[in-house]
């Protein structure tokens, strides 16, 4: 019986709901532990590569999310600056804007490589 961490984590295809099926079936009828193991090792990797799509999915979305709220800063900041007209604060804004979105990138770089060797480490 699978948890639900397990549940959670693996996203069934077409081809690994039919393996399973046909696994619980083989085992009902006492036949046992008879398929391929390249089909397994097939299904298998398709939902590793499935989930490590996810991440990244999810790791562009942090991306866009932090973009946003530069963005929205620093239009506040321009309005607020508006009032006070003076170009060096503006300059420094943006300077500091332009500092925030490029540790932000490579905030998700890295967070891409972690999850690249996670897989890598996973998967051996």
């Amino acid at each position: 019986m699978p948890t639900i961490l397990e549940g959670f984590n693996e996203q069934r295809t077409p081809m690994s709901r039919a393996l399973r099926t046909i696994e619980r079936k083989m085992q009902k009828r006492g036949i046992g532990d008879m398929l391929p193991n390249d089909l397994r090792e097939h299904v298998n990797t398709h939902m590793h590569d499935k989930c490590y799509s996810n991440l990244l999915l999810l790791l562009l979305l942090l991306l866009l999310v932090v973009v946003v709220i530069v963005v929205v800063v620093v239009v506040v900041v321009v309005v607020v600056v508006e009032v006070v007209v003076e170009v060096v604060v503006v300059v420094v804004v943006v300077v500091v804007v332009v500092v925030v979105v490029v540790v932000a990138v490579l905030g998700v770089v890295v967070a891409e490589v972690v999850v690249i060797v996670v897989v890598i480490v996973v998967l051996k």
